[in-house]
């Protein structure tokens, strides 16, 4: 999850009624033929590194989506981030304490900004507070060596951390936000925010940030860059500019957390809802009617990166670099890898190159795309 279109409408509205602003001199196209103001480098050009998720704490708490963790692999991918795509920034997200500072030290000592951001899917205030100040030491630590590295909070807690919508589980509470009966949590959430900046501030003196969903209003006054996963798809296509433009009335540094788009036709207009695609415990688990198509990943990152830099945000963050537990099939129909937003292709186990057993995977179109924006 973290990739999720289900109130794009929303977040479109909102950011239609702000007026959008204009930036540079000159223009060129994208990808789509629109018009934008000449390139700008991003400040921090980077990817999201996904070190594996806890879905499911309540079954099993160790049970992570990125089973396979060898050292090897993570400091091979992490080269490739920095050599292959250019990137000088990294977002490390997971739900593991020691894979997430793993994986944070390897790229600070390839001197990568490395953003930190713990997620603990279905956690309460309390014992997400606790975790993030865990977390916090630790990240301190690894600042006094490496100083380019920053924490994010959490990402979507309205939706991964109970208490704040209605709902058990992360499931229900998704569930309680698309029915329009979640009540007031944004309240309840600047004031968690607002704590836990406070408390992870006694120990780490790095930066910080949040990585919001677009229907959150989220009060940045007590971080220090704003922080949004956004994604475009068929509801705010005429409007996604004007979104990102309107994150610079809140005065800081924006940097969109969460981009990126499957690799089959139809997915740019999914966006965030790509992911939905794989039907989990049919046989097969792709429908017959899904073509692969990475040109259009690569075409919408190509897209969306042009939009930032013509907008001058401070830096994006391309979600995902690799997904080995949705590995790429020859048989469309078990080509798990459509679901997936990696800009990496892997291959399941009994391939002569399964991930589990070499590491390996290609790159698809859309690592020449990034390249070619972050050299």
């Amino acid at each position: 999850m973290g990739r999720r279109g289900f109130l794009a409408g929303t977040a479109a509205a909102a950011a239609a009624s702000l007026v959008a602003c204009s930036t540079g001199d000159g223009e060129r196209a994208d990808g789509a033929g629109r018009r934008h103001p000449r390139r700008h480098a991003l400040t921090q050009r980077g990817i999201n590194y996904d070190t594996g998720m806890a879905f499911f704490p309540d079954l099993d708490p160790t049970a992570l989506t990125r089973t396979v963790w060898q050292t090897e692999y993570v400091r091979r991918e992490i080269d490739a981030i920095t050599d292959d795509l250019h990137c000088n920034a990294i977002l490390v997200l997971g739900s593991d304490h020691d894979r997430l500072m793993e994986a944070a030290t390897i790229a600070a000592e390839r001197q990568l900004y490395v953003w930190i951001e713990p997620r603990f899917p279905d956690f309460d205030a309390a014992e997400t507070a606790a975790h993030l100040g865990d977390l916090a030491q630790a990240a301190e630590a690894l600042r006094a060596e490496h100083p380019d590295v920053g924490i994010a909070l959490g990402c979507e807690l309205s939706i991964f951390m109970d208490g704040l919508v209605p709902g058990d589980t992360w499931q229900d509470r998704i569930a309680t936000l698309v029915s329009g009966t979640s009540g007031d949590y944004d309240t309840s959430l600047n004031a968690f925010l607002a704590e836990a900046a406070t408390e992870v501030r006694r120990t780490f003196g790095g930066q910080l940030t949040y990585s919001s969903g677009p229907w959150e209003q989220v009060d940045w006054s007590p971080l220090d860059l704003v922080g949004v996963d956004l994604y475009r798809d068929a509801s705010n296509t005429d409007t996604y500019e004007q979104e990102v433009s309107a994150l610079r009335s809140f005065g800081k540094p924006v940097i969109i957390t969460e981009l990126g788009c499957c690799a089959f036709r139809g997915a740019a207009e999914r966006g965030a809802d790509g992911w939905s695609v794989v039907e989990h415990g049919s046989d097969p688990p792709i429908p017959s009617d899904l073509v692969r198509d990475e040109h259009v990943q690569a075409d919408y990152i190509d897209e969306l990166l042009t939009v930032f830099e013509s907008e001058r945000v401070h830096g994006a963050f391309v979600y995902n670099f690799v997904e080995p537990d949705m590995p790429h099939h020859p048989d469309p129909h078990y080509d798990l890898d459509l679901g997936s937003y990696g800009v990496v292709k892997c291959y399941p186990d009994g391939h002569e190159r399964s991930y589990a057993t070499t590491g390996e995977w290609d790159p698809k179109a859309a690592v020449a795309v990034i390249a070619d924006h972050y050299r």
